[in-house]
């Protein structure tokens, strides 16, 4: 009888089925994997609860179905497929940036995504099928529309709960965690001697005192982090390191490329706590504000909407046993960035690779440019990971002399050593007159030209340095240079007699708002 009846529901039903079965297999995965392969702190079993809702909505349509059956079950797929995203995006952070703070199994993740959206594509094709409906489906689908109704505001009710933070299970909040080697250290608020410390005063210890605390042992617990966007809009991973001594104090730094993260903040500082002034267990990281690299200290400003205490909470997943979210100001407190971060008690790597095959040549005057590297570092746990450069500290490194330098590299307590070669920084120094853009307009100005032929460069900047306008060197010859100008095309600069001529051509400023041209026309300079 159910096959006879089967036949008669067309093409529809049949997809609406097979969404069912692909459903029940993703549902049944995700409830045997979930609690390892999600990120850090955001396991929960709502999107399978949603898909095993679907399951069980096309299976009551299947036996007595209605009209819109496929539209019902494709809102119940979209409500699980919205809950999966939402509380696992954060794994292709790890996998675009090749860092470990969100954790867990990308492959599994995207498989629960896959195995949803499948489900709810197929739904939604089987709407513009034809699905018959009989006489009397239709009167036994009577019947079925309150249980229908209420399995649809199960689903939907599980998707509010997940947006109100419900559908994660990151552990009970404001406790210490689980000890990841010995006794966890503990630290009373009203004995932390930091808590009365300004920025001024933690920015003014110099950063080779607080580096030390962790080779001499008093490094309590380690957070790193992230940017919670870093998977969509920041190309290159910017990266928070916090360490929390036994004494109270916490230092860290912000590195990784120059980004729309905390641009030009290099160090943090504050206290730590996780007894209250009270006893009771209260984990709190105090940021008391920012260090830039030239020393210039800011002090967290809370009602811009930075967080000055940063309530940490226990989880239980990979080798972290805390997490955090918090703001972080940035341009001077004008607008705040996210930072999510994952704690341990502190663990040395147990080693650290460095390759150093694609650096390049350095010259005098040089700083140690370390984007080229590969760092990989093998923590405590055991786990290989791939680390971004801006993260490791570097000493021995200097450009005042030629030669082979020996650099050696550490992260959390685990160091190794590569060469780097500085080379005699060639340069010639060129005066004269350039038409430099000047508030919009080409405008003839008193102008030094600096040729660096090592790293084939060109500078032509005013008297005071306010106005400078760059090139680079394509070709370099003893009579002339291929060049470009501030974006212009490839023209030949001449050589001759000690004089240095550029021809005339087009120079390009690139804005936000389009992109200017401005006509620049022949000028020469004297070598000095």
């Amino acid at each position: 009888m159910l096959v006879e009846r089967m036949k008669s529901r067309g093409l529809g039903s049949l997809l609406c089925l097979v969404a069912a079965l692909v459903a029940l297999v993703t549902a049944v995965v995700f409830f045997a994997t979930q609690a390892e392969a999600a990120p850090l702190g955001h396991t929960g079993i709502m999107p399978g609860v949603a898909l095993v809702a679907g399951v069980v909505v096309a299976v009551a349509l299947t036996l007595v179905p209605v009209r819109f059956g496929a539209l019902i079950q494709t809102v119940v797929y979209g409500v699980a497929l919205y809950l999966m995203v939402t509380q696992l995006y954060l794994v292709f952070a790890d996998v675009i940036n090749q860092v470990t703070y969100a954790g867990g199994n990308a492959g599994l993740c995207v498989m629960y995504m896959a195995g949803t959206f499948v489900s709810c594509l197929l739904c939604v094709i089987a709407c513009f099928l034809e699905q018959p409906v009989s006489a009397e489906d239709r009167a036994a689908s009577k019947r079925m529309v309150p249980v229908a109704a209420v399995l649809l505001v199960v689903a939907v009710a599980g998707a509010g709960y997940a947006a109100l933070g419900g559908g994660t299970l990151p552990g009970a909040g404001g406790g210490s965690g689980a000890a990841t080697g010995g006794e966890a250290p503990t630290m009373t608020l009203a004995d932390n001697e930091f808590a009365d410390m300004s920025i001024e005063d933690l920015g003014a210890i110099s950063r080779a005192d607080w580096e030390a605390k962790e080779a001499n042992g008093e490094v309590a617990y380690f957070f790193e982090g992230q940017y919670t966007e870093g998977f969509a809009t920041v190309v290159d991973p910017a990266c928070l390191d916090m360490y929390l001594c036994k004494d109270g104090s916490m230092y860290g730094s912000l590195s990784g490329p120059t980004t729309s993260v905390a641009p030009g903040v290099t160090y943090v500082y504050g206290y730590w706590y996780n007894l209250d002034e009270a006893g009771e267990e209260d984990f709190v990281i105090h940021l008391s504000g920012t260090q830039n690299l030239d020393g210039t200290t800011r002090a967290t400003n809370p009602d811009g909407g930075e967080d000055a205490d940063i309530h940490v909470f226990d989880t239980e997943h990979g080798d972290y046993s805390w997490e955090a979210s918090f703001s972080l100001g940035l341009y001077g407190g004008a607008m705040t960035r996210n930072m999510n971060i994952y704690g341990q008690q502190y663990a040395p790597a147990q080693s650290l690779t460095i390759d150093a095959s694609a650096m390049p040549t350095f010259y005098t005057g040089d700083s140690l440019d370390v984007t080229t590297l590969a760092v990989t570092a093998v923590r405590a746990s055991g786990s290989t990971e791939t680390i971004w450069p801006g993260r490791v500290s570097y000493s021995g490194f200097d450009s005042e002399s030629t030669g082979t330098k020996t650099v050696t590299a550490s992260f959390l307590g685990a160091t190794a050593t590569f060469d780097v070669n500085v080379e005699e920084l060639v340069t010639d120094t060129y005066a004269g007159t350039y038409g430099l853009i000047v508030d919009g307009e080409v405008t003839d100005t008193d102008a030094t030209l600096l040729v660096d032929h090592s790293h084939m460069t060109l500078t032509v900047s005013n008297a005071d340095g306010s106005v400078v306008e760059t090139g680079t060197i394509v070709e370099d010859g003893e009579d002339a240079l291929t060049i470009t100008m501030n974006g212009s095309e490839q023209i030949e600069a001449t050589i001759a007699d000690g004089k240095l001529t550029i021809p005339a051509h087009t120079e390009v400023v690139y804005g936000m708002m389009g992109n200017t041209s401005y006509e620049v026309g022949e000028y020469s300079f004297t070598l000095q």
